[in-house]
Order: C-alpha cells, then sequence, then structure tokens
C-alpha cells in the first residue's frame, strides 16, 4: 500500500534519511551509535515486520524476532542475515497460534539453548532450530481461564539457569502480582520463591459489549464484559545475579530486592514515570521513561549506583534488550509507525562492572 502515492514515497524516504542520522546523547560524554537495522518499508522478504511484540538476542548476537502480525518468529544472523523461520502458525510440534491481543515475549536461555515464547495463554520451549521441546496452556479446551491458578508469563533467565515469571492471580476485586523464581525441571516446570510485588484495584474499560461469532456453519452471539487492570504501580527486572530490581512508577526511586524480599539497595533516579526497566550482563541499570515525544530516552546508572548520564535515540521505542559492552538492541518505530530493530552501542564511557 505504501507505493499506491507518490506522497507516500516522498515522506517515507524523508523520514528514512532521517533515520540514517545519528544517535543524538543528552549528557557528555554519552553516545548511542546505531551498528544495524533491522526492518524495511515495504517488499516480502523476512526483514518487513507487520506487528513486532518482543525480541531475543543470544550469545552469538543473533537476533529473535517475535511478530504475531506475520504469525512467526523470524531468527537472524548478528549482520542481519535471515537464518530461518521458528514457531510457524499451526497446531503441531513446533508450530503455535499467535493472538495479536495478547503481548507474547521472548526469552532466550543461554544455558540450556532454549527460547521461550509466552503470551499469558500459550507457552512454547524451542530450540534455535525451531524443534520443540515442552508446551502448556493456561486454559482449558474451552479456552476458560482456571480463576484459582494464576496467569503466568515468562519473562527472564539468570546466569545460574534460573528461571522468573510474572503471576497474576485475582481476587475479586483485585489483581495481585508476583515474581516467581525457580530452578527448570525435566519437563521444563518450575519451582521456587516468589516475591509479591503489588495489588491493584480492576477497573472495567466499557460496558457489556455483543459481538457476533461464527464457527463453521454454526453462527451465534456472545456478551462479552472487557475489564482490565488499571496501569501497573510496579516496574522490575531482574539482575544477572537473580537480585529483583522493582520501581515505583510515581516515585523516582529503584529498589533492589532479593526473591525472598529483603532490600540491599535503594537509588535515586532523575525521572520518574518509567516506561521499561532493564539490567546489563554488568549490573548497569537503562532506565528508559515515558515520554511523549518521537525519542526514547534512558537514564543510566552503573552498578556501583552512581547516575552516570542520559542518552536519547531519534526513535519511538517499545522494547529494549541490553546485552554487553554497551549493546542494546530495540524495536522502533518511525513517524510513519514503520517497525525495525536496531543495534545501538553505546560509547563516550567504559559500560563494565566497577563496584
Amino acid at each position: 500500500m505504501y507505493g499506491c502515492a507518490l506522497m507516500l514515497r516522498a515522506a517515507i524516504t524523508l523520514v528514512s534519511l532521517a533515520w540514517a542520522a545519528s544517535v543524538a546523547a543528552q549528557t557528555t560524554g554519552l553516545q548511542l551509535v546505531e551498528e544495524l537495522r533491522l526492518g524495511r518499508v515495504d517488499g516480502s522478504g523476512p526483514d518487513v515486520f507487520a506487528d513486532i511484540h518482543d525480541i531475543a538476542v543470544d550469545s552469538h548476537g543473533r537476533i529473535y524476532v517475535l511478530d504475531p502480525g506475520w504469525r512467526d518468529v523470524r531468527l537472524f544472523d548478528r549482520d542481519g542475515r535471515f537464518i530461518r523461520q521458528l514457531a510457524p502458525e499451526g497446531d503441531g510440534p513446533g508450530e503455535r497460534r499467535h493472538r495479536r491481543q495478547f503481548l507474547a515475549l521472548l526469552t532466550w536461555d543461554e544455558d540450556r539453548d532454549r527460547l521461550w515464547i509466552d503470551d499469558e495463554v500459550f507457552l512454547s520451549v524451542l530450540d534455535s532450530l525451531g524443534v520443540e521441546h515442552a508446551r502448556d496452556t493456561n486454559v482449558s479446551d474451552d479456552f476458560d481461564i482456571n480463576p484459582n491458578h494464576p496467569v503466568t508469563v515468562v519473562m527472564a533467565v539468570d546466569r545460574e539457569g534460573r528461571l522468573y515469571e510474572q503471576q497474576y492471580k485475582s481476587l475479586g476485586d483485585s489483581v495481585y502480582s508476583y515474581v516467581a523464581r525457580g530452578q527448570v525441571t525435566s519437563d521444563y516446570g518450575m519451582s521456587g520463591d516468589t516475591l509479591h510485588i503489588d495489588t491493584r484495584a480492576m477497573v472495567q474499560r466499557g460496558p457489556p459489549q455483543t459481538r457476533r461469532t461464527s464457527r463453521g456453519s454454526v453462527s451465534g452471539s456472545m456478551t462479552v464484559t472487557f475489564v482490565a487492570p488499571a496501569r501497573d504501580h510496579i516496574g522490575w527486572s531482574i539482575s544477572p545475579e537473580g537480585t529483583v530490581w522493582l520501581a515505583d512508577l510515581n516515585e523516582p526511586r529503584l529498589h533492589e530486592l532479593t526473591i525472598v524480599g529483603d532490600t540491599l539497595r535503594s537509588l535515586a533516579i532523575p525521572q520518574k514515570d518509567l516506561a521499561e526497566l532493564d539490567i546489563s550482563p554488568e549490573g548497569w541499570i537503562w532506565a528508559r521513561r515515558l515520554t511523549d515525544s518521537n525519542k526514547s530516552t534512558w537514564d543510566l546508572l552503573d552498578n556501583c549506583g552512581s547516575f552516570r548520564g542520559s542518552v536519547s535515540a531519534p526513535h519511538r521505542v517499545s522494547v529494549t534488550e541490553v546485552g554487553p559492552g554497551g549493546e542494546v538492541h530495540v524495536v522502533a518505530s518511525d513517524d510513519l509507525d514503520i517497525e525495525y530493530v536496531l543495534r545501538l552501542r553505546l560509547q563516550g564511557e567504559v559500560h563494565e562492572r566497577t563496584c
């Protein structure tokens, strides 16, 4: 559709030229430099994206892109060359049903050479060749969620190979949120400790709505009440050592806790309204702000907890994947909402463990 109008073509060209500019820094001595860009405006190749939900990067620099819009996961090498398709649409081994209405997450498990794909409804565990090793679902055959069973989403794996889940459990009008950690069993289950994060009231998004449904020759209608939790009060991330970093989204402070809830330290950050919190393998903290502008800004703290400055990218970023040595991959979109995967590099200061 992008080739149908000459003016739109011209606009795309101007946006592409703007994106080719270097990534600016807000603080003297810190700079993000673009090293790789995956994605283009039109065509039918594997680097044309529709709706990226998440990305993951392994120790070889290979990039996994979860795109429910195209209903698959696409694997690229470090130089951006397409390797293979994983998790295509279907119900067979190695396949999955991609649902755009549920946020799906990717977690790369370096310890086991496994890729965890979870969208709160269906969990897949694959290797880098696409071979399925486990699957699980949070719903029954008639798509009913068990109210006594928490909704879980795999979120992280630490350097000890321990798995972390975000868990949600509804009791009455409240949702209880937890971080759960455990060793992975032979059948890819998990057992371990849990850390309570927060409790928040449920708010009704709108009145009951009736919509038509059909399956084969049978048609009918059903009434659906849309209910969703309020905005999370707490953002969190996992350090490589297995501590839990929590951020109160209403206060400019971060808290490092053990999985049993003991506070190790609390740090001040320059801004509140946190959009995303990530921890590098060296223990550096990348706190991305929630802004209304067409650029994204991270406040950076080293592993000692000292504020090192802020860096910005002239893109709207929805996903951040922080790697070693100041390397960061992001899912970004331009003014025309075209999605790209970028690899950026932090330059200007040594991104290392200093404490």
